[in-house]
């Protein structure tokens, strides 16, 4: 998220207004995932009109079917005469950044729901999508946030990342003090030895093993290479990508050719990744440069996770070999309220009979989901 400034008054307003009705984004919902075929190129959905309810009204993380039509299969059991493949569960925290500043509770509930359902729900691993902290040289809050995420030490395999709010324009932090790779032994390699910043993990969620990726925030040209090299050495492995900025609040990728960088403009797209200029002269890839350089040529991977942006976001897009690859936006730190998100993480339950990924919004802290189309839906897994 932003360094200095919240969102305008009528953004801020809007996002206050929709939360007190019940739900977690802004906008109109676009065109459905489940419309998605394979001459189709983006199709996008922004947050929707949906509402809150209490957990127990919710329903079972297995209760939708999507029914859409997918990707290549991935390598998973079927069911049949071995009884039904285990469902697997996928946690994504969105920013954390007020948390660690001033709610450390909520924090340390949201990692705390994932230790007390590790079992229950069969979680395979947490992906952090970047802004642990609001202040990147504030030891208290790097305290807070090792201490909520140290919590899964031993339980669930994590993978973060670092947002803008984790580093100074120079990418100087101190997260390397706080999650050095050596003390991560899931974390399988790193771009930098003893630096988190860049890294990797190979993670079985459920029957199928899948890499994880996680870049910094505006990755510099010598990351996407670097990136890039380790998606060529696991070729046959589906990819998860995970990094802090990549898809805007309407649902597209950031994009400077589009946007550009004077926010007078009518295409301004607010906190895209090149505006912040940190360490402009090595390179700031955004998501579309990260889509063409990283993702369109490797076709392993299948999922993108990010935040930054606030609220929640949905594209699928598809490679002219018509393999696809759905992007996921959640940020959720400006609803209103008194603190700022009230803990909202994304659960995403794999079902590898059903061929379909099940998606739920909840927060630990109020045990209520979000239940509108931006929030609770349904993507194929036959990818």
């Amino acid at each position: 998220m932003p360094t200095s400034s919240r969102p305008s008054a009528a953004r801020a307003a809007l996002l206050a207004f929709i939360f007190a009705a019940g739900c977690g984004g802004s906008g109109n919902p676009a065109t459905d995932d489940s419309a998605a075929g394979a001459g189709d190129t983006d199709v996008a959905v922004s947050p929707g009109t949906g509402s809150a309810v209490d957990a127990g009204e919710a329903g079972p993380l297995d209760a939708d079917d999507s029914g859409e039509a997918g990707l290549a299969p991935l390598d998973a059991g079927s069911g049949g005469e071995t009884g039904p493949t285990p469902l697997a569960t996928v946690v994504v925290l969105p920013d954390t950044q007020y948390y660690s500043a001033s709610f450390p509770a909520t924090f340390a509930a949201q990692t705390g729901w994932i230790v007390g359902h590790k079992t229950e729900r069969n979680i395979a691993v947490a992906l952090h999508v970047g802004d642990l902290v609001d202040n990147p040289t504030s030891a208290a809050q790097w305290g807070v946030a090792n201490s909520s995420m140290r919590a899964l030490d031993g339980v669930v395999p994590y993978v973060l990342v670092p947002g803008n709010h984790d580093t100074d324009a120079n990418r100087q932090s101190l997260i390397d003090n706080y999650f050095a790779p050596a003390t991560m032994p899931w974390i399988a390699g790193t771009m930098t030895t003893g630096q988190i910043e860049n890294n990797y993990a190979l993670v079985d969620i459920g029957p199928q093993q899948w890499l994880v990726l996680g870049l910094e925030f505006g990755p510099r040209d010598a990351v996407v290479t670097w990136a890039d090299s380790v998606l060529k050495a696991y070729p046959n492995l589906p990819a998860i990508l995970v990094t802090h900025a990549y898809l805007y609040g309407d649902g597209q990728r950031y994009d400077v050719a589009i946007s550009g960088l004077d926010s007078s403009q009518p295409n301004f797209q607010s906190f895209i990744p090149q505006f912040y200029g940190y360490t402009a002269s090595q390179g700031i890839n955004d998501g579309e440069e990260l889509w063409q350089k990283l993702i369109l040529p490797n076709e392993n991977v299948r999922l993108v996770f990010c935040g930054h942006d606030s609220g929640a976001a949905r594209l699928t897009s598809t490679r002219p070999d018509g393999s696809r690859v759905h992007q996921m936006l959640s940020d959720y730190q400006w609803l209103n309220g008194p603190n700022n998100g009230f803990g909202y993480l994304r659960a995403l339950q794999f079902d590898y009979d059903k061929k379909e990924i099940r998606v739920q919004t909840y927060s630990p802290s109020l045990d209520l989901f979000l239940t509108d189309d931006a929030n609770q839906f349904s993507l194929s897994l036959e990818l």
